[in-house]
């Protein structure tokens, strides 16, 4: 009689269906994680890109009005002062009563040479205000036929006034500020009052009554979007080297550059109240004598662009700070994109700067930079980065102080 060994059963043990669950589980993690990190440096990619787009079309914008300045070519053989370049340091939004301590902007003032077909639309808008000053009921057909007579009677000249001005954006982010500018043809009126015209580029300091400042925005156009920050350095004679951006701040001397410039040296700038102090002022006298002008060798101008709001923020406070804090807690610090020492950030209208980062912590915080005011930041409040670009401008250049 013969005995046969029971056969055994099809299929997997337990522990054989454990360790197969537990490989299929560590190969769906590993797909998960190469996901996120795809999808993630993807995200990343895409905002490295929109912001050197931003970059890159602050650059053009600004460049493409610097480089028609006219600086001082000639000197000697001039009747007038007729290339005049003034930078101030004033309120920003021009207010006629600023306030102690509020934020700063660089206001740039100067003779420039126009394009053709600016020049031409200048032209035409000027002869038009003539036109409908004299007869405000003239028919549009009519109208038009005189205008196209005045203008080709108008030789162009090439030569006329760029205004350029940072002021806040409208929206709810009171961070970014928005850069505009207004062209003028020599000598050009703009209305500021009831019967009452003034050429802006007679006038010491904007924002008061002979300017205001509702005037000179109505008077430009943003040529800028979505800024953070615009700033302008000017090489004098004394100038060694170029600023390092340790805190947005530079000062005259030590071989440093200028943040503000009277060509002229007409006595414009002489304390904070007029725009900041020129070394180089020579008073009153010299605002009409075109002998002792003097021009910057170069502009370095430095451009910080906000990232754009359709990602997500580059950093968030967990809580309110006062204006003498110098901590800042960070929802998920280890997301944030600035440097993890010296660093910059804006948080509304004011500029701080940071010494390091520690975990979700920003310690060491150095407030108001840039010539901003220190305030008060709610919970929540959006932390800016945004990506700096600074590239330098040679100027027309006739000759330093010292040469006569």
């Amino acid at each position: 009689m013969s005995h046969r060994t029971p056969s055994r059963a099809a299929g997997f043990t337990l522990i054989e269906l454990v360790v197969v669950m537990g490989i299929l589980s560590g190969f769906l993690v590993m797909l998960v994680q190469m996901l996120d990190t795809g999808v993630r440096m993807f995200g990343e990619g895409e905002l490295g890109q929109a912001l050197a787009d931003r970059a890159s079309a602050a650059q053009r914008a600004v460049s493409r009005e610097l480089t028609l300045l006219r600086g001082s070519p000639t000197g000697r053989d001039r009747d007038s002062c007729d290339d005049r370049l003034v930078v101030q340091q004033l309120a920003i939004g021009l207010p006629p009563r600023p306030e102690r301590g509020a934020t700063r902007v660089q206001v740039l003032r100067a003779a420039v040479r126009i394009e053709p077909e600016r020049e031409l639309a200048l032209v035409r808008a000027q002869a038009a205000l003539r036109l409908l000053e004299t007869d405000p009921n003239l028919p549009e057909l009519e109208l038009q036929q005189r205008l196209d007579a005045a203008v080709k009677r108008e030789p162009l000249r090439g030569l006329g006034n760029l205004l350029l001005i940072p002021w806040r954006q409208e929206g709810d982010d009171e961070a970014l500020l928005e850069l505009r500018a207004g062209w003028f043809l020599p000598g050009q009126v703009i209305p500021v009052g009831p019967d009452r015209s003034v050429d802006p580029f007679t006038v010491p300091v904007p924002g008061g009554g002979d300017l205001p400042g509702l005037a000179v925005h109505a008077t430009t156009l943003p040529v800028l979007t979505d800024l953070l920050h615009v700033e302008f350095e000017l090489w004098a004679q004394t100038t060694r080297r170029w600023s390092v951006d340790s805190g947005g701040t530079t000062a005259a001397g030590g071989g440093l550059p200028l943040r503000m410039w009277d060509s002229a040296r007409g006595g414009w700038l002489v304390d904070d109240a007029s725009g900041g102090e020129f070394p180089l002022d020579r008073g009153a006298a010299s605002e009409q004598d075109p002998r002792d002008d003097v021009h910057p060798h170069a502009i370095r101008v430095r451009v910080v662009v906000a990232q754009p709001p359709a990602f997500s923020p580059e950093g968030v406070m967990v809580s309110s700070i006062d204006a003498e804090d110098t901590v800042l807690v960070l929802y998920n610090g280890s997301l944030f994109p600035g440097p993890d020492t010296n660093g910059m950030i804006k948080l509304r209208g004011e500029w701080i700067s940071y010494a390091e980062r520690v975990g979700d912590e920003l310690r060491g915080l150095r407030r108001g930079q840039r010539s901003t005011k220190p305030l008060e930041h709610p919970a929540g409040c959006r932390v800016h980065v945004g990506r700096t670009v600074e590239f330098v401008l040679p100027i027309a250049h006739h000759k330093d102080d010292w040469n006569g």
